[in-house]
């Protein structure tokens, strides 16, 4: 028997198709060459109009993604265990369980991994992907698979198992040379899972 791959999946852009998440480049660029932001460094809202607009933002990830399907018949022929690692902050904490539950995705993974300590999301994700001791996990934000590749690259060390890191990447961004990079989920389940 095949052995059953531990997967991780981000949430928003991933598992959760936002049409909004086109804009991360031109963001990116702001906060590059007009901001001169050098680090990997994700805005945490701090005041209570900021927390309301960013869940704003993030109700925008509407419908599952492309592929969800999909990935129900993987985990039920046992080929996929699952995981969600988000880097949603904590008090979208609601909101990400209420979509869940919505579109029937409650029961489907083997483990819900939210940022409830409001961490960098690119640190949060690092850890529990060591954790898990996952074999892939697939990333929508650039800036997040440049970092987690270049953390776990180093293959058969003792710190880190030998974890891909996937990349959905959007219209914009299509350009960028990355090996494992897919244009949205059923892709890339599809070139996991060939039969």
């Amino acid at each position: 028997m095949a052995k059953k791959l531990r997967i991780g999946f981000d949430f928003d852009g991933v598992i959760a198709y936002n049409p909004l998440r086109v804009f991360r480049l031109p963001v990116t660029l702001f906060q590059k060459y007009i901001l001169g932001k050098k680090k990997t460094y994700f805005y945490l809202p701090k005041s209570g109009f900021g927390k309301w607009f960013w869940g704003l933002l993030h109700e925008t990830s509407v419908f599952p993604a492309v592929g969800i399907e999909d990935l129900k018949k993987l985990v039920r022929k046992g080929k996929i265990e699952a995981y969600i690692i988000t880097g949603r902050y904590s008090f979208l904490e609601k909101s990400f369980y209420r979509w869940l539950k919505r579109h029937k995705l409650d029961n489907l993974f083997t483990g819900y991994y939210l940022n409830k300590a409001d961490e960098q999301p690119h640190l949060f994700k690092e850890k529990i992907i060591q954790k898990l001791k996952l074999d892939m996990f697939i990333e929508d934000n650039w800036d997040i698979v440049r970092y987690l590749n270049s953390k776990f690259e180093i293959r058969n060390s003792k710190q880190f198992n030998n974890v891909e890191i996937h990349w959905i990447y959007n219209l914009l961004d299509r350009t960028k040379k990355y090996k494992n990079k897919h244009p949205y989920l059923k892709k890339f389940l599809l070139r996991i899972f060939k039969d």
